[in-house]
This record gives structure tokens, C-alpha cells and sequence, in this order.
């Protein structure tokens, strides 16, 4: 005890602040410190593991957001069916940096061959895109555009009409010399922008074409660039404010990233769970680690109990070594996790979905280093918290505790739920997900700490006397004093349920990738086929040994007003869907992209009576503000049709399927103007030139749409996912190893005691080590059982809930973790009893 006659604090934060009590967890580390180095070793890899994942997180997050300019071409684009007047661009242009203007339209352009071909024409002017690049064949062909006329083609049209750059087309009364062909194109206005292939002039070339006036079907675009990082839905208000009566659609890099799919949102959400369970592990392994350590240091503390040293002093000194060695752990953590999350992304850089800076984020580095800290310094109170229950009586018999107050634990498990929970939030900002997630952990740990307690009062009772004397005793090891049971069980249970649910979710998550990548997805449209004609179109795709995957009738409708009241009235419904022209279908059943989240689906019309059913996508209806029941009055070409809102669907825009806003019956369209849109897989360029040479022969109105660039994009995304899906898991494991070695190493001065006293009484070193096994396989036993049914019962909710899908789980993976969980309890057993095999016992004694 101190010399100082002062009186030593009675209360834990003054106990903290006294010079002695740091004293003291100095001297009582120098017998244990290759111990406490064990426990430093948890925290460095819970928080290397955590501070690597969430920068590699934050890192492909900015890495989407510049993607996803990269699909906008710019910050944010206008676009409007009438001219943007100059005043207004000129207001545009203060408020940006860059401002370039653009008109399309759809034209006829005649070849020399004396062929014709419907094209989308854009005419651009300045450096649009703003972000990507443009890539043409010859190669600085784009640059040259505003020296000289001319113009760039898509390169399935070169094949079509069999010219090449240098050739010269008309176009209205413009005759343009081809200047190359585009191979990675400037980003579309939408994926049916245009009903035709796309060609690029120079907007002060097309102005003399005389085609822009005459045309109905402009669409005039401002893209801008701004200097200022104001977030997107502030930057639309503000310009709906500025511009009140401006009909125009303003459409943000966010709006435009919907167009990737789910991919890149669920591979954020697969991060945020393998974020999570890697810090649990870290904190299991702390956990353990520190109630090992104070198990052994229960005689000392009983000491200092029978010196008049306070609960509080005592357990003070412990914090204290706690406190010390998990931050140092989670400095040098947070530098290791900089250093692998640095390495991840210099060596993986390509593999990657989206393209990434290898600087770290170190906002991200310090907020995720001082959470993890607050977790891991919380899991390993709930050991120190067992010191108040440490009678001084200790330092005459082992297991003299004072019985426990349960309510003294709850601000802690309440501190651990707030911190877990934060950190759940942090990966995912749906508030449902994020409980999920900590509620499945807090349930987790309450199962296995229940099968622990069942297994110790069931081997209590059910060991007989004519059982084998190995098999008593290794059974009764179980529930002997000081026995390390449920520590164990919660270790290895905890770490193989943690482990187990990041493969089954990686495997998830590869599953429902793989199903996009290899779904038949169409590339090419072909778009204004005739009802008479569509017998014959699909004939001719089919002779040319091409697939029809879909087929569907197409009619154009404008909205005129949502429960009675005019559209352009409605309260909180954008401009846009008075002025937009909705391409609508008709069909009985739901595609392979679809999924009826509400209502009822009508496969035909229910009653000649009252109003038509119709299916809204489920963002549209939001637009809208139209929930199941709402009556819609629609404009079909002069004809009035009144619709009542019978269901809602989710639908996955980058599956490619023939998708709509609105779905109607068969039955009340099946005679209103329209055409139908037929889709095919073609395998190249080659295979779209000639069915394209066959329909202009045959079929001279029928355009097409090539997807296959955007389709091969999304492909190549999905791959990459996979390929870091499986690097990621296979860091979680390495980064699980010291936490497995610190659990099996927890118990072995206990397993040396006991092993000790059989050699002693005379037993040989292969009963000793019999024992051993008996013991160590039924816990592995248990501990892979528990783990594996609690992974897969927690893989099949995240499956439900988090990745809206359903789990298949491999039974090969299942059972290499049962197996490879008990096999790593028996053969840690047989290591453990190595040295008590091959010393005499004294010496052993002597070195515990």
C-alpha cells in the first residue's frame, strides 16, 4: 500500500486519477505482460480489421460518387422540351463553373450508298462531359470536332452502311464528313433518350441544318458544373425556386447512380456487416483475454481486499492496465489498418468496382480507431466488473465470491448496445438494418451464453459411475471449479457464428451478382415495330441465329391528372410528369425484374366497369403521390382513360427487361396506337450490323438501341465485387487468428494445473492427454454446432431483410466450418498437454 497517510479514493474516477493506482498496474503487469501481449494482440487486429474495412468503404463511397458523375457527364443536367431562354442560361451559368448547351433530336440521315437510317442526333458544344472521357477511333478525333465539321457515329452504324471516317453523310441540309467512330460515348440523356442510334455534331453545325426548328421532338439540355459541394436535393430546390415557372427535369449524379442497380449498395451493406462482426471478434477476444487474466490475478486482488484497499481502488488498477494496453492496440491497429487498406487498394486497384484513391480518409481513420476503442474498452469491463464479487476470504480458498448484483452490468451492456448501434448506423443508414444487426449480436451472445450454462448443469447430472474413468473425468471437466466453459463457448461459438456469417453473406452476396451477370440480359432494342410486323421481325432475329427474349406492345400516354385533381395543380408533384410523355405496356404477368411490393396483380381486365387497373413502379408512385385505390386520368392520344392504382412494383432497372412506369391488362389498350419493342443478346458489333442491315432491307422503320457497351460496364462492376468480396473475407479470417489463439490459450495454466495432479496421482501422459481431448472435442463439438446454427439462422435473415433475396447455403461450407471449429478445439487440447507430457511435474509447477 502506499505510503503517502492520505486516504485512497473510494470512487472509481478519483481512483483513476491516483498516482498509486498506476503504480500498481505497473508492477502487477511484470509476471504477465507476454499475457497482456496476447490481449493487445484482440484489440490490434478487431481494430486493424475495422479501420481497413471502413476506409475501403469510404474510399469505394467516393469512388461511386465520381463514378456516378461519370455516368451524368456532369453536376447536374437541365433538360427541357422548349428552348432554354438566354436569361436563363446566363442565371445557369453564374451559378457554375462550366455550362454547356446541347439540343437532340431524331432525324433521318442518308448515306452515301443511298441507304437511310432514323439516328438520335446530339449537338454539343464546349467540353461536355465533364467527367469520363470520350474515346472515338481515330483516337484524338473528339478533340478535332470544333475545327471542323463533321460528325461522330456510333460504330455499329459504320458496319451497317459499310463506310468509314472520311466518308461524308447528309443530314437535313448538312453534308458532314464522318470524323470517327465513338467507342465509349458521352453519357445518354436516359436509356431510351433516343429511339435510334446517336450521332455527335457541333451544336454551331447543326443550327444550319435547318432541322431544328422544323422538329417537334427537341429536347434542349444544359449541363453544369459547379464549383461549390452543395448537396444534390438542396441544389434542385434552389433552382426550382430561382426558376418557378420553368418547366424543365433537373437530374442529379445521384438520380443517375440508380442506373448501376443494387450491386454497389448491397457490396456497401456486405462491408458494414463484415466491419461489424470483425470488431466483435476484436471485442470477444479482449473480452476473454481480460477475464483470463483477472481469473489469475484473483488471489492479488483479494490481497489488496484484505489491505483495506475498495472495490473501486482494485478494480481501478485493472482498468487502468486495460485502458493502456487497448489503447496502444488501437493506435498501432489504426496504423496497420491504414497500411493494409493502403496495400489493398495499390494491389487490388483494378479488381476494384469503382476507381479509388489509395490516400486514406483520416476523418474516417479516427472516428472508426475511437468507436472501436470505446467497444473493445467496454467488452473487457464486463470482466473487470466480476472484481466487486472478489470476497478478501479468497486468499485462503479459491471460489470466494460475494453474490452479484445483475443491475451493476447494465450501463455497461447499455454503453456496449449505443456504441455497437452507432457503429451499425455508420455502415448502414437504414435505422431497421442497423437494430437488426446489433439485436441479432446481443441474441447471439445470449444463446451461446445459455447453451454454456445448459451444457454445465446437464454433464453435472448425467456422468455415471460405470462410465470409463477418462470419460468421467474429461465430461466432469466441464463443470469443474474455475472451469473455462462458458468462456470458451462464447469464444470460439461467438467466432465461429461471426466467421460462418460473413462466408454465407459473401457467398450470398456472389450468389445474387452471379444471377445478374449470367441473367440473359438483352442488349439490343428493337424499337416502332408494327403489330403486323412483329411476326416477321422475330423471324428474321431468329434466322440470323439470335434469341427473342422479350416481346411487348408500347403506348404512349401523357398524364392529366392524380385523384381528380389537374396534374399540373397537384400539390408536391414534380413539373416533369405533367410535361413527360409516358411509353406504357400491357401484359399478364410480371417479369423476371419485377416484384410486387403491393396490391394485387391483374392478369386480365376484372370488370368492362369503372376505371382500368393499372401497375405503378414503385418510385413513380412516390413522384406521383399515389398510394393502392388513387385514381389517375390519362391522356392515350386524344382518348381519355381513367386507371385506379391496384398495385405497386420494385423493379431492378439494370436488368435490362423491357421495364415501364405503368402496366396495364391485357384488354383495354390491345387497339390504341402504339408498336411493339422486341429485344435480342447479339455476341458483337459484326452480329448488330447485320441484323441491322437485314431490318433496314426488310423492316426500313424498325430502329435499334445497342446496350452492349452499358451492359459489358455492368458486368465488369459485378465481377469486381466478387473478386473483393472474396479478398475481404479472407482478410476477416487472418485478421480472427490471434483472437482463436488468445481463447485456447486463455485456459492452459488451469489445463496445466489439472494435468499436473493426474501425473502426480500417477496417470500417464496419454491419459492426460485422452482427457484432454474428451473435453476439448465436446466443447468443439458444441461450440461448432451452436456457431453453425446461429450463422445460418442469421444469414437466412439478412437474407430476407438486408439483401432481399432467399439463402441457398452451400452444405460443403457448412461443414468444413463444423468440422474445422472441432478440430480446432481437439487440437489445441493436444497442445496444451505437450509440456505437461514431456516434464516432470515439479518443473511444471515451478513455472506456473
Amino acid at each position: 500500500m502506499p505510503s503517502d497517510p492520505r486516504p485512497l479514493p473510494t470512487h472509481l474516477i478519483p481512483a483513476l486519477l491516483h498516482p498509486w493506482t498506476w503504480q500498481m498496474a505497473w508492477r502487477d503487469s511484470r509476471t504477465q505482460r507476454l499475457r497482456l501481449l496476447i490481449f493487445s494482440l484482440a484489440i490490434v487486429s478487431g481494430i486493424a480489421a475495422l479501420v481497413a474495412i471502413h476506409s475501403l468503404k469510404g474510399s469505394v463511397e467516393t469512388g461511386i460518387k465520381t463514378q456516378a458523375k461519370e455516368l451524368l457527364g456532369s453536376d447536374l443536367q437541365v433538360s427541357s422540351s422548349q428552348p432554354i431562354k438566354a436569361e436563363e442560361f446566363d442565371k445557369l451559368a453564374k451559378i457554375s463553373s462550366r455550362t454547356t448547351r446541347e439540343v437532340a433530336f431524331p432525324s433521318m440521315m442518308t448515306f452515301p450508298n443511298g441507304g437511310a437510317r432514323l439516328v438520335n442526333v446530339r449537338a454539343l458544344e464546349g467540353e461536355y462531359p465533364y467527367y469520363g472521357k470520350i474515346e472515338t477511333l481515330p483516337a484524338d478525333a473528339w478533340q478535332r470536332r470544333a475545327d471542323e465539321p463533321g460528325v461522330f457515329l456510333e460504330a455499329a452504324l459504320l458496319e451497317q452502311f459499310q463506310v468509314k471516317p472520311g466518308d461524308e453523310i447528309e443530314l437535313g441540309r448538312l453534308h458532314l464528313k464522318i470524323l470517327g467512330s465513338i467507342l465509349n460515348s458521352p453519357p445518354r440523356a436516359s436509356r431510351f433518350s433516343g429511339i435510334a442510334p446517336e450521332a455527335y455534331v457541333h451544336l454551331a453545325d447543326i443550327q444550319q441544318s435547318g432541322l431544328i426548328g422544323a422538329n417537334s421532338m427537341v429536347t434542349h439540355l444544359v449541363h453544369l458544373e459547379t464549383a461549390q459541394k452543395t448537396p444534390s436535393a438542396e441544389l434542385k430546390e434552389n433552382l426550382r425556386r430561382e426558376f418557378p415557372t420553368a418547366s424543365w427535369r433537373l437530374e442529379t449524379p445521384e438520380d443517375r447512380q440508380e442506373t448501376l442497380g443494387d450491386a454497389l449498395d448491397l457490396f456497401q451493406r456486405y462491408l458494414g456487416i463484415l466491419a461489424l462482426a470483425s470488431l466483435a471478434l476484436g471485442a470477444l477476444g479482449v473480452a476473454g483475454a481480460v477475464q483470463s487474466h483477472i481469473n489469475r490475478r484473483v488471489t492479488t486482488i483479494a490481497i489488496l481486499r484484505c489491505l483495506g484497499a475498495p472495490r473501486q481502488l482494485a478494480a481501478a488498477v485493472y482498468i487502468a492496465q486495460s485502458a493502456t494496453l487497448a489503447l496502444l492496440g488501437a493506435i498501432l491497429g489504426a496504423g496497420l489498418g491504414v497500411l493494409l487498406q493502403t496495400g489493398l487498394l495499390v494491389l487490388f486497384k483494378d479488381s476494384l468496382p469503382v476507381a479509388v484513391e489509395a490516400a486514406p480518409e483520416w476523418a474516417i481513420v479516427f472516428r472508426t480507431t475511437l468507436a472501436g476503442l470505446g467497444v473493445c474498452c467496454g467488452f473487457a469491463l464486463i470482466p473487470i466488473l466480476k472484481i466487486h464479487r472478489i470476497s478478501p476470504a479468497a486468499t485462503l480458498r479459491s471460489g470466494s465470491f460475494l453474490p452479484g448484483n445483475p443491475l451493476r452490468t447494465l450501463p455497461v451492456y447499455l454503453l456496449l448496445t449505443a456504441l455497437l448501434l452507432l457503429l451499425a448506423l455508420t455502415n448502414d443508414a437504414d435505422w431497421k438494418r442497423a437494430v437488426l444487426l446489433v439485436g441479432g449480436l446481443g441474441a447471439a451472445f445470449a444463446l451461446v451464453i445459455g447453451v454454456a450454462r445448459a451444457l454445465m448443469a446437464v454433464t453435472r447430472h448425467i456422468v455415471r459411475p460405470s462410465w470409463p474413468y477418462l470419460l468421467r473425468q474429461g465430461i466432469s471437466n466441464l463443470h469443474r471449479p474455475g472451469n473455462q466453459t462458458l468462456l470458451f463457448l462464447l469464444s470460439l461459438g461467438l467466432g465461429t457464428f461471426l466467421l460462418l456469417t460473413i462466408l454465407l453473406t459473401g457467398d450470398l452476396l456472389q450468389q445474387r451478382l452471379r444471377i445478374s451477370e449470367t441473367q440473359e440480359n438483352p442488349n439490343l432494342y428493337l424499337i416502332d415495330v408494327q403489330p403486323d410486323q412483329v411476326e416477321g421481325v422475330t423471324s428474321l432475329v431468329k434466322n440470323q441465329g439470335l434469341p427473342v427474349l422479350e416481346t411487348a406492345p408500347m403506348v404512349t400516354m401523357r398524364v392529366q391528372a392524380l385523384k381528380g385533381v389537374p396534374v399540373t395543380k397537384a400539390e408536391g408533384v414534380p413539373r416533369w410528369i405533367a410535361n413527360r410523355e409516358f411509353r406504357s405496356t400491357y401484359r399478364a404477368n410480371l417479369n423476371s425484374s419485377e416484384t410486387l411490393v403491393a396490391g394485387e396483380w391483374h392478369e386480365s381486365l376484372p370488370s368492362p366497369e369503372g376505371p382500368i387497373p393499372v401497375s405503378l413502379e414503385e418510385k413513380i408512385a412516390g413522384d406521383m403521390r399515389l398510394q393502392l385505390g388513387d385514381t389517375l386520368t390519362l391522356d392515350v392520344q386524344g382518348i381519355t382513360l381513367e386507371a385506379r392504382v391496384t398495385s405497386i412494383r420494385k423493379v431492378d432497372w439494370s436488368r435490362f427487361n423491357l421495364n415501364f412506369f405503368m402496366v396495364f391488362p391485357p384488354g383495354p389498350l390491345d387497339g390504341a396506337p402504339g408498336f411493339h419493342v422486341v429485344t435480342t443478346r447479339t455476341p458483337d458489333a459484326a452480329a448488330v450490323g447485320r441484323l441491322q442491315q437485314g431490318l433496314t432491307r426488310d423492316f426500313p422503320n424498325v430502329s435499334s438501341i445497342d446496350l452492349s457497351q452499358i451492359l459489358e460496364t455492368v458486368r465488369s462492376l459485378f465481377s469486381k465485387i466478387s473478386w473483393v468480396i472474396t479478398i475481404m473475407g479472407g482478410f476477416t479470417l487472418i485478421a480472427a487468428l490471434p483472437i482463436v489463439v488468445g481463447t485456447l490459450l486463455n485456459g492452459r495454466d488451469v489445463r496445466l494445473r489439472e494435468s499436473v495432479l493426474l501425473r502426480t496421482l500417477g496417470a500417464s501422459a496419454r491419459q492426460v492427454r485422452t482427457i484432454l481431448i474428451i473435453e476439448y472435442a465436446t466443447l468443439g463439438f458444441l461450440a461448432a454446432l451452436t456457431g453453425t446454427l446461429l450463422a445460418v439462422g442469421a444469414a437466412t435473415v439478412l437474407a430476407v431483410y438486408v439483401f432481399k433475396t432467399s439463402l441457398s447455403p452451400n452444405v460443403l461450407t457448412l461443414l468444413t466450418a463444423f468440422l474445422t471449429t472441432t478440430a480446432i478445439s481437439v487440437l489445441g487440447g493436444l497442445a496444451l498437454s505437450r509440456g505437461v507430457s514431456n516434464h516432470p511435474p515439479l518443473d511444471i509447477l515451478r513455472r506456473i
